[in-house]
């Protein structure tokens, strides 16, 4: 036989040792027993027991007896078993099954795996030993400093200290409760990670989502899918929500609704930050406040809106730029507004204008009465100016009224009294069975006038004057105008739907 054939043939032969050695992985190693025997069943299996130490790819497996296959690779254990991985992980049991070519470790009863602050406890955990990774599937607790979680199903990865948990988890702090179907929970930084139907519950507030993270550490949170926080008076609801509850602060972006539920108003907009402390919120983008009357309900539209409760019945609102309001029974538009509903009172201010059924009222600023039901009255400050409409169907004609104040009384939604201070001046169209007569122009110091079902029934000067009444074929129509009139029922909102459209259409002279 040549030297080369023989080369060869040793070549082969520590192949294939290398490869029988190698096909199951590292052989598990004995390191310690009071007693070996061997199966004589099985000559390559070996029986431990007594202080039983063994080691396999980094790990340590303590029991107090062992059956190991050297030909399989697998080892049988019972009694206080242990198995420690470097200086940190520690997974306890009673009963272990280790296969050393998956590197796969199954222990059952009493079964722990400990690291750092870190103790999960199970009836039944399969431990990978390689990648250092516990998992359940029966039911496990995991506790650390300030948290313990419950669920069917976890999973423990010792390199990431992250762990997953699925099916009926609980997460209980000892200032809330976390319930969820699927999350991810990082021990590193403390935070929770929400992939499916979720809830937490706190003294103070419950918050629904379902996708989002909650830094338990620093109790700040971010929420998506129905993502709903409600606190004792309010109820916030977005695509999205972010929540200090540290600061009791919550900003929800799209679709946002905040409901007022103890002073029966809602705030929605695709923009929404509550601050819980101070009962205050900032609305914006396409904003709208709405308060709930008892026969309909007043909606409020700016660029911002910012509303505050004033006690646990009132509350009051700042609304900024292109204003505009709607109500079935009133309409207006300005650029700033405010509302407290302690008096129930609205202010409209810069440029403000005012609708009622076929009157229309300006001024430098206007106050309306609305009432815990329906309008009771209004008041127009500075430059007032109040517009009706004669007939519905004809806009030639227009009952004109204007002074430094004007004030009107509601009664049924409708205007039933008017009063004109300083400089008054009135046009209006006298009528005769309900049809026009003529036009009487009248300057006074006072005007008061009484209307009935719309139409002016009677009308008092101060001091007393007649005032002049031309005939109706000798009115010129065009001209028959007070000084400042200016009819814009194109700027009117026509339906809470339309509040935030901007009109930019020229001046009509019909509805």
């Amino acid at each position: 036989m040549s030297r080369s054939f023989i080369g060869i043939f040793i070549l082969l032969c520590l192949c294939f040792a290398f490869s029988a050695q190698t096909g199951n992985g590292r052989q598990i190693e004995i390191k310690n027993a009071d007693k070996l025997s061997f199966d004589n069943e099985k000559h390559d299996a070996k029986i431990l027991s007594g202080n039983v130490i063994c080691e396999h790819e980094g790990a340590l497996l303590y029991c107090d007896t062992a059956y190991i296959n050297t030909e399989t690779n697998q080892m049988l254990a019972r009694g206080h078993i242990l198995i420690t991985k470097g200086d940190s992980i520690r997974v306890t049991g009673e009963k272990l099954n280790y296969d050393g070519k998956t590197k796969l470790a199954r222990l059952e009863n009493n079964v722990k795996c400990v690291e750092k602050d870190m103790t999960l406890t199970t009836n039944i955990l399969t431990f990978d030993v390689s990648k250092s990774v516990a998992d359940y599937y029966n039911g496990g607790t995991i506790v650390d400093k300030e948290n313990t979680l419950v669920s069917k199903n976890g999973h423990y990865y010792s390199a990431t200290k992250e762990a997953a948990f699925h099916n009926d988890v609980v997460l209980t702090n000892p200032d809330y409760k976390m319930n969820s179907d699927t999350l991810r929970y990082n021990f590193n930084n403390k935070t929770s990670y929400f992939l499916g139907p979720s809830i937490i519950l706190s003294k103070s507030d419950y918050i629904y989502c379902e996708n989002g993270w909650y830094d338990t550490n620093k109790e700040r949170a971010a929420f998506s899918r129905n993502a709903l926080l409600v606190t004792a008076q309010q109820k916030l609801r977005g695509d999205s929500l972010v929540y200090d509850r540290l600061k009791k602060v919550g900003i929800a972006f799209r679709n946002v609704t905040l409901v007022d539920t103890s002073n029966k108003s809602l705030l929605y907009g695709d923009y929404i930050e509550y601050h819980e402390v101070k009962s205050e919120a900032i609305a914006t983008k396409k904003a709208i406040y709405a308060r709930l009357l008892e026969k309909d309900t007043l909606f409020i539209a700016a660029d911002t809106l910012y509303h505050v409760d004033i006690d646990s019945v009132n509350n009051f609102l700042n609304a900024y730029h292109h204003v505009r309001i709607y109500k079935p029974d009133l309409q207006a538009v300005c650029d700033s507004a405010s509302m407290n509903s302690k008096d129930s009172l609205l202010q409209l201010f810069e440029t403000p204008l005012l609708w009622s059924h076929w009157s229309q009222a300006s001024s430098k600023i206007i106050k309306v009465d609305i009432g815990k039901s329906s309008i009771k009255g209004f008041r127009l400050e500075g430059k007032a100016f109040l517009i009706q409409q004669v007939d519905s169907t004809k806009t030639d004609k227009f009952n004109q009224l204007s002074g430094k104040a004007i004030e009107g009384i509601l009664e049924n939604d409708t205007i039933r009294k008017v009063i004109v201070n300083g400089n008054a001046e009135i046009l209006y169209y006298p009528k005769n069975k309900n049809k026009p007569i003529g036009l009487n122009k009248t300057n006074c110091t006072e005007i008061v006038m009484w209307l009935k079902n719309g139409d002016i029934e009677r009308v008092a000067l101060k001091p007393l004057t007649t005032g002049n009444i031309d005939p109706m074929n000798a009115v010129d129509l065009e001209n028959a105008k007070i000084k400042g009139f200016n009819w814009q029922y194109d700027k009117r909102p026509q339906s809470r739907f339309d509040l935030h459209v901007r009109k930019t259409e020229k001046t009509k002279t019909s509805p």
